[in-house]
């Protein structure tokens, strides 16, 4: 139970930071998909200013799981 509580949590984050920066790049009229690849960088693990992703077999779940509704 607690693998799942913390997947849903990164999923949350993920969400939500996509979110913000999406709402935040069409304000400023840029491109969507660059917002989306600045909110990966966020959240990634290599970022250390906001709570990151630091399990990388959650990061590779979420990645595949994306590949498959794409």
């Amino acid at each position: 139970m607690m693998e799942l509580d913390a997947l849903i949590t990164d999923l949350a984050l993920i969400l939500i930071v996509a979110g913000v920066v999406t709402l935040l790049f069409k304000k400023l009229k840029q491109p969507v998909v660059l917002g989306y690849i600045v909110a990966g960088f966020l959240v990634g693990p290599n970022f250390v200013f906001f709570p990151t992703i630091v399990d990388e077999g959650d990061i590779n779940l979420w990645a595949e799981l994306g590949i498959i509704v794409l």
